[in-house]
C-alpha cells in the first residue's frame, strides 16, 4: 500500500513538472505580472503612513525655528514627533480584529481613511488650534500607519505563489521606506511650507482607496476560512490570470488543494470538537512562539536605535558633526534605504530571514560604535576641531553604513516575517498586537531620545544603540527560525509541532499502537 502510495505522488509529480515546462510562457508572465500589480497596489496604502514617519524629521526644523511664524518649543516637538507612536498600537489593535472579520481588502480600503483626515487637519492648521490640530493630525496618520502596518504583508504572503512570496512580503517595507524618501525630498524644496508638504502627502491614501476599490480581490485564504469557497476559487483564478470558466491547470488545482485542504480539515476539526475561543487559538504553542519572538524582534529594532534616526534624521544629522545640507544628506539616507530594501526583496529568497538579519545586527553594532567613538572624541577634545573637519567622512561613512546594514535585516525582515509566521485563524489578531507593540517601543525610543541626548549627550545615546544592536544580533543567532522556501502551512506547523514521544507500554508489557495513543501526544506529519 506504501509502495503503491509512492508510486502515485511520484506519477502526480511528474506531470506536475511536465506541465509546469509546457506552461506557455506568456501565460506564466501573465500570472507573474497580475501578483506583481495586486501586490503594488495593496502597498500603495503604505507610502503615506512613511510620510507620516519622516515628516517630523523636515517639519521639525521649520516649526523648532524662533524667526518662523508658528514656533514651537523643544517639549512640543517632542510630541509631535512621537503622538504618532501613541495611536499605532490602537491602529494595530483595530486591524487586527478587521483583518480576520472583515477581510484584508476591507481594512486595506479603511487604513486610508484616517490617513487623509489627519494630512487635511495638518495641512489646514491655522490661527490659536494650529498645536492642537497639528497633535490631532499626526495622531490620525498615525493610527493608519498602524493600521497598515500589517494588512499588505498579511495580503501580500496569502496572495503570492510560495516562489514570490519571499519577495512580495518585503514590499511593506519599500513602500514605507519610498514614503520616508518622498517626505524627504519635499522637505528638501518645501524647507518653509510644511503645511503644503502634508497637502501633497494626503494624494497618496486618495490613491490607496480608488486603486484597492477598483482592482484588489480578497484573498483566497481568508474567503476559506469564511466557509466561502467558491468565492475562493474565482479569487484564486483570478491572481493566477485563469479565466472563471476554465478550470485549473494541474500545478495550479495542486496549489490550490493544499490551501483549500487545510481549511477542510480544520473545518472539520471543529465540527468534531468543541469549539474554540479566540483567547485558546492565541495562546496555542503554534501561535505564542512566533509571538513572543516577533515582539523581542520588533524590541531590539526600536531600541537599536533604527526609527529615531527617521524621525529626527536632520537634527541628528547636523549632531553627527556632519558639515553638509542636512536636507540633502536626509535625501541620502532615504535612497540608500529604498535602493537596499529593493535589493532586498529580490534577494530574500536567496538569502533567506536569518543570515542578512545576522549580517545586518552585526554591521548596526560596528557603524554604530565607530560614530560614537569618533563623537566622544571630538566632543572630548581628544581630537582637534581641524582633525575632526578632516576626519569628517568617517561620522558620513558610519552613518549611511549603518542605514545599509539596518536596512538589509532589522528595519525590514520583522515586518516582512509577520505575514508568514502565524496561524491563518489568528494571523490578522496577532499581527496586529505584534506591530502593536512595535510601535508601543517605537513611542517610547522616540519620546525620550531629546532626554537621553541632554543626560548621555549624543556619543553616549550611540553607544547605547550599538549596545542593544549586539544583543538584538544574539537573539537572532538563538531564536530567530528561518522561513525562507517554507510554506505557510509548513511555517504553521514548524511551530506547532511537539516532541515526538516515544511508544509505552501497556500494563501487561504490550507495546501500545497509534489507535491506543491519545492524538494529542501523537507526533505530527510534517515531523
Amino acid at each position: 500500500m506504501a509502495d503503491e502510495l509512492f508510486l502515485d505522488n511520484n506519477r502526480l509529480r511528474v506531470k506536475m513538472d511536465a506541465e509546469k515546462q509546457s506552461i506557455p510562457s506568456h501565460r506564466r508572465y501573465k500570472e507573474i505580472t497580475i501578483q506583481i500589480v495586486l501586490g503594488l497596489v495593496a502597498n500603495i496604502a503604505n507610502i503615506s503612513p512613511g510620510m507620516s514617519l519622516g515628516f517630523s524629521a523636515v517639519a521639525l526644523p521649520q516649526l523648532e525655528n524662533e524667526n518662523a511664524t508658528f514656533h514651537v518649543t523643544p517639549e512640543e516637538a517632542s510630541w509631535i514627533a512621537s503622538i504618532a507612536s501613541i495611536s499605532t498600537p490602537i491602529g494595530c489593535l483595530l486591524t487586527g480584529s478587521m483583518l480576520d472579520k472583515f477581510g484584508r481588502r476591507a481594512t486595506l480600503l479603511t487604513l486610508n481613511v484616517p490617513c487623509l483626515l489627519g494630512w487635511l487637519l495638518i495641512a489646514f492648521a491655522k490661527g490659536d488650534f494650529t498645536l492642537y490640530m497639528i497633535y490631532a493630525g499626526r495622531f490620525f496618520t498615525g493610527l493608519a500607519t498602524g493600521m497598515g502596518s500589517a494588512p499588505a504583508t498579511i495580503y501580500s504572503a496569502e496572495m503570492s505563489s510560495d516562489s514570490l512570496r519571499g519577495m512580495f512580503v518585503t514590499w511593506t517595507s519599500i513602500s514605507i521606506s519610498l514614503g520616508i524618501l518622498f517626505v524627504y525630498i519635499l522637505g528638501y524644496y518645501l524647507k518653509d511650507n510644511w503645511r503644503l508638504i502634508a497637502g501633497l502627502s494626503g494624494i497618496f491614501p486618495v490613491c490607496g482607496i480608488i486603486l484597492t476599490w477598483f482592482l484588489l480581490p480578497e484573498t483566497p485564504s481568508w474567503l476559506l476560512s469564511k466557509g466561502k469557497a467558491e468565492a475562493a476559487e474565482r479569487s484564486f483564478k483570478r491572481m493566477r490570470a485563469v479565466a472563471k470558466n476554465v478550470d485549473l491547470p494541474l500545478s495550479l488545482s495542486a496549489e490550490y488543494q493544499k490551501i483549500s485542504e487545510k481549511f477542510l480539515k480544520k473545518s472539520t476539526d471543529k465540527a468534531s470538537e468543541p469549539k474554540k475561543n479566540v483567547a485558546k487559538l492565541f495562546f496555542r504553542a503554534g501561535t505564542i512562539k512566533p509571538f513572543i519572538i516577533m515582539n523581542m524582534f520588533f524590541f531590539f529594532q526600536q531600541f537599536s536605535g533604527i526609527f529615531v534616526i527617521i524621525f529626527y534624521a536632520v537634527a541628528i544629522v547636523k549632531n553627527a558633526g556632519i558639515d553638509w545640507d542636512p536636507y540633502l544628506v536626509a535625501i541620502l539616507i532615504g535612497i540608500t534605504r529604498v535602493a537596499v530594501t529593493i535589493f532586498m526583496s529580490y534577494m530574500s529568497n536567496r538569502f533567506g530571514r536569518r543570515p542578512p538579519s545576522i549580517v545586518s545586527g552585526a554591521g548596526m553594532t560596528i557603524c554604530m560604535g565607530i560614530l560614537a567613538i569618533f563623537l566622544y572624541l571630538k566632543d572630548t577634545g581628544k581630537i582637534s576641531p581641524e582633525m575632526a573637519q578632516q576626519l569628517q567622512w568617517v561620522s558620513i561613512t558610519s552613518f549611511i553604513l549603518y542605514i545599509l546594514t539596518s536596512t538589509i535585516g532589522f528595519l525590514t525582515l520583522p515586518w516582512a516575517m509577520i505575514g508568514e509566521v502565524f496561524p491563518t485563524e489568528v494571523r490578522g489578531l496577532a499581527a496586529g498586537l505584534t506591530t502593536c507593540f512595535a510601535y508601543i517601543f517605537n513611542f517610547i525610543i522616540v519620546k525620550v531620545y531629546p532626554n537621553m541626548v541632554e543626560v548621555m549627550t549624543d556619543y553616549g545615546v550611540f553607544f547605547f544603540y550599538g549596545a542593544f544592536a549586539v544583543f538584538g544580533t544574539a537573539f537572532v543567532v538563538l531564536f530567530l527560525p528561518e522561513t525562507q522556501g517554507k510554506t505557510l502551512m509548513e511555517i504553521e506547523e514548524y511551530f506547532s509541532k511537539k516532541k515526538t514521544k516515544k511508544p509505552k507500554k501497556s500494563t501487561d508489557g504490550e507495546l501500545l499502537t497509534d489507535k491506543d495513543i491519545p492524538i494529542s501526544i501523537l507526533p505530527s506529519k510534517a515531523s
